[in-house]
């Protein structure tokens, strides 16, 4: 049934032939949404990956999941046969929120909760079976362009040339050379998450984890001891993360050998621009941003990304620099909020007196509320008359009554140090 499902991606509706060569440069989530995308709107595609295949995310089905915001899911419902392919690795359509010690706080709803390697599974094998080349073995070691190309040059010295190029090659990317002419180092955000994942039978048979997980035992925890370093190889004593309620305790207790990886959460501060000098290469995911997990955004704003781009460069036709700054500015405001949400997210986690809560609530971050493609179809000649004209323009895809302003992780961390709350106007969050 479930091949089934993807062969109906041979019945997906594309626009007219766009005329428009795009080269990729990332089979992960962001290049392969893009790349699924810019095929329906008739661009032609051609994906580099770095690395030898996809087996990898095939073997590991399961482990640590994602959640999918709804204005990532609208696109997408004109995939044939894509969403309801996806729906067979849901994980479920809620999830409980406790404090450490398993007091219950309320509810939060997914959408689309999947693990990671069963969601890039998905879009791999849709991008395949839509004709989509994807290159494996081939290492970007530099970006350039021209005045109206742009391309690659790979590991082996050879060169790729499109009329586009779309970084999606996470935050290693080298395309920074071209964009802002450096590489930005990571710094810490003082927190870290303890990361394992093991067969389900060692914790399940311990009564007080079959009791609370049944055949579902997975549970993530956030620590640190200001120390962080970006590795996902340090290795840490369970015993560290022991003091939690009693089921939870019996989760990391059954660990085989009792160690995780220490995975330090890093943070880059916010940029305005992705696109390169003369508008051929532009960032999009983690080569554009970073979000720290507790924004519950990344995969989110990396996918509406791609959606975003594919209408741009629908609408500008030949005009692709245009397209790419459109484009660029009209995702600008949205980024900057989702990543400063992760700072005001952990806050709640972390500073908010739960025996004050209102049990039972629950809040949703209201900048879910989006549609990345509509809004550049409506949004599209307005800011490429501000971005050409000097016409005014607002955007309004960013925190309803929010007025964006600069900031830099440092003064935030600072301000957290200092025990000052990140006090912004507008709607962060709206209580359901």
């Amino acid at each position: 049934m479930s091949e089934d499902l993807i062969d109906q991606a041979l019945s997906m509706p594309r626009e007219h032939a766009s005329g428009i060569d795009v080269l990729v440069v990332g089979a992960g989530l962001a290049g392969l949404g893009f790349a699924i995308e810019a095929y329906r709107k008739g661009h032609n595609v051609k994906i580099l990956e770095r690395r030898l295949d996809t087996n990898d995310y095939v073997d590991d089905i399961a482990g640590n999941f994602i959640t999918i915001q709804t204005s990532a899911l609208r696109t997408p419902e004109n995939w044939p046969g894509f969403l309801q392919y996806c729906s067979a690795f849901h994980f479920g359509k809620a999830g409980t929120i406790c404090t450490y010690d398993g007091t219950v706080l309320g509810t939060v709803e997914y959408l689309l909760s999947i693990s990671r390697a069963a969601l890039h599974h998905a879009f791999h094998k849709y991008a395949a079976r839509l004709g989509i080349e994807i290159k494996f073995s081939s290492r970007v070691i530099d970006y350039f362009e021209h005045d109206e190309k742009a391309g690659v040059i790979l590991e082996d010295g050879s060169k790729l040339v499109a009329d586009v190029v779309v970084a999606a090659d996470g935050i290693g990317s080298r395309s920074w050379n071209i964009v802002s002419g450096f590489k930005e180092t990571p710094s810490s955000s003082d927190f870290a998450m303890f990361r394992a994942t093991y067969p389900a039978e060692h914790a399940l048979k311990r009564p007080l984890v079959a009791e609370k997980f049944g055949d579902d035992p997975e549970k993530g925890f956030i620590i640190d001891e200001g120390t962080a370093k970006e590795t996902w190889t340090n290795k840490r004593s369970v015993d560290y993360a022991l003091p939690y309620s009693s089921f939870i305790s019996e989760v990391i207790d059954a660990v085989p050998d009792r160690e995780a990886v220490d995975f330090k959460l890093m943070w880059r501060n916010p940029r305005d621009t992705w696109a390169s000098p003369k508008g051929c290469v532009i960032q999009v995911g983690d080569a554009a941003h970073t979000f720290l997990p507790a924004s519950a955004s990344g995969a989110t704003m990396a996918l509406e990304y791609g959606y975003s781009l594919g209408a741009c460069l629908q609408i500008a036709g030949k005009n692709i620099p245009l397209a790419v700054k459109v484009h660029n500015h009209l995702r600008a405001e949205r980024v900057s909020c989702g990543q400063r949400m992760g700072f005001k997210t952990r806050e709640v986690w972390h500073l908010t007196n739960w025996d004050k809560f209102e049990k039972g609530q629950t809040s949703q971050n209201v900048a879910a509320v989006h549609d990345p493609q509509q809004y550049a179809y409506d949004s599209y000649e307005e800011c490429a008359s501000l971005l050409t004209e000097g016409a005014p323009f607002k955007n309004t895809n960013g925190v309803p009554g929010y007025t964006l302003k600069p900031w830099t992780s440092h003064e935030l961390l600072s301000a957290g140090d200092r025990g000052e709350r990140l006090e912004d106007e507008g709607e962060w969050f709206s209580r359901k």
